[in-house]
């Protein structure tokens, strides 16, 4: 009995803090740091002009809990552009070692080294910004960033 107790307190306890982590939640179409995610029949034109950009996103690895800030960039479907992920990614193996970001038409975002090398893709998720879809192991999320 004190086992369930101590389960079920400890998954409530979990729970909280990963909603405290992930912020308010948003919809899946509202544009991160110039990432447009589009719906399946709106031009990108009007995909992105109704809604307010954000001025950053954070990024959270579940696994070791680290927390990366990163800024706005315009034009991410440009191409690869800079990421400009802080030391507080040094915690998490695979956020440390991301330089660069783009998104695609479909809506993902992809993260990669320096090389340009895909370390994760993600998709628009449901109530946080983005999930996490590759590699199929991580746990990441991106929110937007308060402050």
């Amino acid at each position: 009995m004190n086992f369930a107790v101590t389960a079920f307190g400890a998954g409530i306890a979990a729970s909280v803090f990963v909603a405290g982590l992930q912020g308010a939640p948003v919809t899946a179409t509202e544009p991160v740091a110039g990432v447009t995610t589009l719906a399946a029949t709106a031009p990108v034109s009007s995909a992105v002009s109704d809604t307010p950009r954000l001025n950053a996103v954070r990024v959270i690895d579940l696994r070791s809990g680290a927390t990366c800030k990163i800024a706005a960039r315009p034009n991410l479907e440009a191409g690869f552009a800079d990421a400009p992920v802080g030391p507080d990614c040094a915690g998490s193996p695979t956020l440390q070692s991301v330089s660069q970001w783009r998104s695609s038409r479909d809506g993902t975002l992809e993260m990669a080294d320096s090389e340009g090398r895909t370390l994760m893709r993600f998709m628009p998720g449901d109530g946080v910004l983005f999930e996490s879809i590759y590699p199929s192991d991580a746990l990441v999320t991106i929110v937007p960033a308060r402050g």
